[in-house]
C-alpha cells in the first residue's frame, strides 16, 4: 500500500484524469447540457426518490485460509436536503493499524450515457477505457486497452436494488487480458444503506438485543490482549464507526439522520453486557435491520476482535486512542491521537489545495471542523464536509459561522487544514 492516498482500483468521483467521449450530434449535446443544469446532486449520484442520506461501504474481498472474506473497507456518508442538494459528504477513509488512509471511489454512473458506449482516454497516454452503460446510466461492462490498442483488462458490474429502485449492492469483477480473474486484485463490493425522507421510527431498537438475557452467551476463544484489541480497533473503525463513531457514542452525521438511532456503546446498558452478547449482535445484526450482520463477511476471529474491542471501548473510551497493533508487529496500546498511516514505501509528495468556506461545526475533541466550502479547484466540487484541523492556534479560536481560508494538505504524511485564516 503506497501513501496515505491508497489506490485500490476505485476511481475518484472527482478525478479529472479521464474525459468521457460520447458520440452524439450537436442537438443531443444541447439536450445533454440542458439536462445537466436541471439535475440535482442526488440525480447526479443516480439516486431515485426522496433519498435523505446514503452510507456507502466500498469493500475489497480477498481470500484467507481458503475463505472469501472482506479484507478492507472504506466508508463515506452523503446527506441531502429535500431538494436533492448535497449538504454533507465525508471522504472515503480506510482504518489501518497505524491510523487511516484516504481511498478513491467511482460512482460507475453517468446519467448522460444511458444505453451508450463511451470511450475514456487515460491520462499520460495510458491507453483508454471502452465502457457500456444500461438504460439508467449504470456501468455494466468495460474493457481497458494499452496505448498500442491491446486489451489488458475486462470488468463486469452487477447490481442489487431495493424496492424503490436504488442499488444497495454492487459487485465489480475484473479480469486480465487472458480473461482470468486476477487473484491479486480480489473482488470489489459496494454496499449502500439508504435513508429516505419518511416518518421516524422509535430509537433504541438495538438495545434489546444488546442487553443481558438468560440465554447462554458464547465465550471468546481469544484473549483480550493488546494485539487482539488493536486489531479489533482497526476493524471497528472500518466496519462500525460510520454509525457508532470512533468513540462509540453514535454521534456521527449518518447516525443523526437514521430513523432508528444506533445505540450509544458507552451507555449504561451496553456497558453491562459481556463480550459474548457483543459478539452475537455483531454477528447477526440488529433487530431493526439498521445494523448489518457481519457473520460470513469477516472471519470468526475478526468478529471476536471487534467484540472484545467494542466491549473495552464501552467501559473505557480512552482505548480508542490505540494506534499500534499486531498487524504491524507491535503489541502495544497507546492513548495518543490517531495518526496518518505509515506507508510501506516512500509516500508521494504532499498535495496542497486552497479552500474557502464557512464553518458550520467545530469539534475540538476530535480536532475537526466541518466546512461548507466552495469548489476546491483540482480536487472536488463545492459541498459540506469535515476536515482534520492541523492548525493548533486556529483550532482554539475558530467557531461556528466563521469564514475561513486555508490550505488543504493531502499526501503520504498529512491530511487536513493548515495555514488557516479566520475572516
Amino acid at each position: 500500500m503506497v501513501g496515505a492516498i491508497v489506490r485500490i482500483k476505485f476511481l475518484s468521483a472527482f478525478c479529472l484524469a479521464s474525459i468521457s467521449l460520447i458520440a452524439c450530434d450537436s442537438s443531443s449535446q444541447i439536450s445533454n447540457n440542458s439536462q445537466k443544469s436541471q439535475l440535482s446532486d442526488r440525480d447526479r449520484e443516480g439516486l431515485i426518490g426522496a433519498v435523505k442520506a446514503v452510507l456507502t461501504d466500498d469493500i475489497i474481498i480477498g481470500e484467507r485460509n481458503g475463505q472469501q472474506v472482506e479484507t478492507q473497507q472504506a466508508s463515506s456518508t452523503s446527506i441531502y436536503d429535500e431538494s436533492g442538494k448535497l449538504t454533507t459528504q465525508t471522504p472515503f477513509r480506510v482504518a489501518m493499524p497505524g491510523g487511516y488512509a484516504l481511498v478513491q471511489h467511482d460512482l460507475m454512473f453517468n446519467p448522460h450515457a444511458r444505453r451508450q458506449r463511451t470511450e475514456e482516454q487515460l491520462a499520460n497516454n495510458g491507453g483508454k477505457w471502452i465502457k457500456n452503460y444500461d438504460d439508467r446510466g449504470y456501468l455494466t461492462e468495460g474493457a481497458r486497452y494499452d496505448p498500442s490498442g491491446k486489451q489488458v483488462e475486462i470488468l463486469s458490474v452487477s447490481y442489487e436494488f431495493d424496492d424503490r429502485g436504488n442499488w444497495i449492492k454492487r459487485v465489480t469483477r475484473r479480469s486480465n487480458q487472458d480473461n482470468q480473474t486476477s487473484p491479486a486484485q480480489g473482488a470489489e463490493v459496494s454496499r449502500r444503506h439508504i435513508i429516505y425522507f419518511s416518518p421516524p421510527i422509535a430509537s433504541g431498537a438495538l438495545i434489546a438485543k444488546l442487553t443481558p438475557s438468560d440465554t447462554v452467551q458464547p465465550i471468546s476463544p481469544i484473549p483480550p490482549d493488546e494485539g487482539n484489541l488493536s486489531r479489533g480497533r482497526t476493524l471497528f473503525n472500518q466496519k462500525c464507526s460510520a454509525c457508532h463513531g470512533e468513540d462509540g457514542k453514535s454521534q456521527t452525521p449518518f447516525a443523526a439522520v437514521m430513523p432508528t438511532k444506533p445505540v450509544d456503546l458507552t451507555g449504561e446498558k451496553v456497558r453491562a453486557i459481556g463480550e459474548g452478547a457483543m459478539y452475537t449482535v455483531i454477528s447477526s445484526g440488529g433487530v431493526s435491520g439498521a445494523m448489518h450482520a457481519f457473520k460470513g463477511r469477516v472471519t470468526d476471529q475478526a468478529l471476536w476482535q471487534i467484540a472484545l474491542y467494542a466491549q473495552r471501548l464501552s467501559r473505557d473510551p480512552s482505548v480508542q486512542g490505540a494506534v499500534q497493533g499486531a498487524a504491524d508487529g507491535q503489541n502495544k496500546i497507546t492513548s495518543s491521537s490517531p495518526k496518518p498511516a505509515q506507508p510501506a514505501s516512500p509516500p508521494p509528495a504532499d498535495q496542497s489545495y486552497q479552500l474557502k468556506g464557512k464553518v458550520v461545526g467545530v469539534d475540538r475533541q476530535l480536532r475537526q471542523v466541518t466546512v461548507e466550502h466552495e469548489e476546491i479547484k483540482g480536487y472536488m466540487g463545492a459541498m459540506t464536509m469535515p476536515f482534520p484541523m492541523n492548525d493548533e492556534k486556529a483550532l482554539r479560536r475558530i467557531k461556528k459561522d466563521d469564514r475561513i481560508e486555508a490550505t488543504l494538505v493531502i499526501g503520504g504524511s498529512k491530511w487536513g487544514l493548515e495555514n488557516v485564516v479566520i475572516k
